[in-house]
């Protein structure tokens, strides 16, 4: 049994990133990982990241002739459910890169830093000591049960939260369990196209009416083309082949394989810390709304943390909620705020029908540039471009393209959507204020529901999903 500084539950990219950064400062970091190194974040082969979001945070961009590396690509446009028009945001360059092997290569990173990970070991349940405080965490590999103290244990287990979930109701990192309604389920089909004169990048692009996108894939594919929905992966694929592929009019392909993986898609959780303990990446549900990505957009909060936790270790200040609580704050100013208040407006824009969404593409109207190139940084909408969207939508309204319900949807999505921006920016600055907060938060929450609550009736009723 050792002592360390930081004990991090699994070594995917925000806990070897995690591992990386507080090594590096001559912390005694322990990373354990339920997974041996070879099954290490299979579910997907190819994952893409921004290029400035990898130089942002400090993540290596391996060079052309590395075989981690793939491809190279600009950000994709926008496009309408028919495919008739395209909004494309400024240029932003993608990095394809082969998963387990950058997450591996990050792990390498880590542990030239001096951090340990131990694979084969399964997180089973916190040491507390006498006072109910977390000072670290038992595990379970093939010689059996063990035990590492910590002043810290850090959950970056994902989807499983399997340090979160074991927290008692009496913490104020909320102990909830992801269901299918939390979660985007996702599939992606690798492609070739079947006429060979078809260039796969004048086809790259996200469909946003089916959470449907076509993108790069690598060698031996001409492309990505992949979906994501709620509740199911059969769901999922029932809007890929009965909306997606017949509305979109894409040119007939042969599937060459399948990947199948979820992602997070819930509100992230009101407080990321407590007393010895901080909830990162996918477990606290850091993703963007426009799409479910974590990778890189839960490192806005790692940084913080980082900076936060690092500077209470050197002057040797105890990690208690108190001293950490400037991470909720910081975050939440950050980027919690944008994210957040982004879901409500996108359930409500995810139930203009199809002729609708055509409708307003074409005359800029919603799906602007200004409006999908700033989904996931904020929108900061002025009153100006309030006032323009709202005269688009009642001329519509005037000439029979868009339906009153459809009105009703989306205005109640930007008022929730104010809502939760507001209350975020008035998160508490100390713990003394959040429970207040917090019973307010639950009170909009349960108000906006879930993007599940967006399903459509026909397709639930067809698979007999309740």
């Amino acid at each position: 049994m050792e002592n360390y500084d930081i004990l991090i539950v699994g070594a995917s990219t925000t806990g070897c990133w995690f591992a990386e950064k507080m090594a590096k400062q001559g912390f005694k970091v322990l990373v354990i990982e339920k997974e041996t190194p070879d099954n290490v974040s299979r579910s997907y082969d190819i994952f893409h990241m921004g290029e400035g979001e990898m130089k942002q945070f400090d993540l290596v961009i391996p060079k052309e002739n590395n075989p981690i590396r793939e491809f190279r690509f600009e950000s994709s446009a926008m496009i309408s459910p028919y495919g008739s028009h395209s909004v494309k945001g400024a240029p932003s360059p993608v990095i394809g890169l082969h998963k387990h092997d950058y997450i591996m290569f990050m792990a390498d990173l880590a542990k030239e830093q001096g951090a340990e990970i131990i694979y084969g070991a399964s997180f089973s349940d916190f040491i507390y000591d006498e006072s109910n405080k977390i000072i670290g965490a038992k595990y379970i590999t093939e010689d059996g049960e063990k035990e590492a103290f910590a002043k810290l244990v850090a959950d970056c287990s994902g989807i499983p939260s399997v340090a979160r979930t074991k927290l008692p109701s009496s913490s104020v990192v909320e102990n909830f369990k992801l269901t299918p309604k939390d979660i985007l389920y996702v599939v992606l089909y690798y492609v070739t196209y079947n006429d060979k004169s078809v260039n796969a990048r004048d086809l790259d692009g996200f469909y946003m009416q089916y959470k449907s996108w076509s993108a790069p894939a690598g060698k031996g594919y001409d492309a990505i083309l992949g979906i994501g929905a709620s509740l199911c992966y059969e769901y999922a694929q029932e809007v890929f082949n009965t909306q997606f592929m017949k509305n979109a009019k894409h040119p007939e392909y042969t599937v060459q394989k399948v990947e199948k993986g979820r992602t997070p898609y819930h509100r992230s959780v009101y407080s990321f810390v407590d007393d010895g303990f901080i909830v990162m990446g996918d477990a606290a549900c850091l993703t963007k709304p426009t799409c479910g990505e974590g990778c890189t957009s839960s490192l806005v909060q790692g940084e913080i943390a980082v900076d936060v936790i690092s500077e209470l270790l050197k002057e040797e200040k105890p990690l208690t909620k108190e001293n950490m609580w400037s991470i909720n704050k910081r975050y939440m100013n950050a980027q919690g705020k944008d994210f957040d208040s982004m879901r409500p407006l996108l359930m409500g824009v995810v139930t203009i029908d199809f002729d609708e969404a055509e409708y307003l593409f074409a005359n800029d109207v919603l799906f602007s540039k200004k409006i999908l190139g700033g989904m996931d940084e904020g929108l900061n909408l002025t009153l100006k471009d309030i006032a323009e969207i709202i005269g688009g939508i009642i001329k519509g309204i005037a000439k029979g393209k868009i339906r009153v319900s459809t009105v009703k949807n989306l205005l109640k999505g930007l008022k929730q959507s104010g809502d939760v921006g507001k209350l975020y920016g008035n998160y508490p600055a100390t713990f003394e204020g959040f429970e207040k907060w917090k019973k307010q938060a639950d009170r909009l929450w349960n108000e906006i529901g879930s993007l599940a609550d967006t399903c459509d009736p026909e397709i639930l009723k067809k698979l007999n999903i309740k």
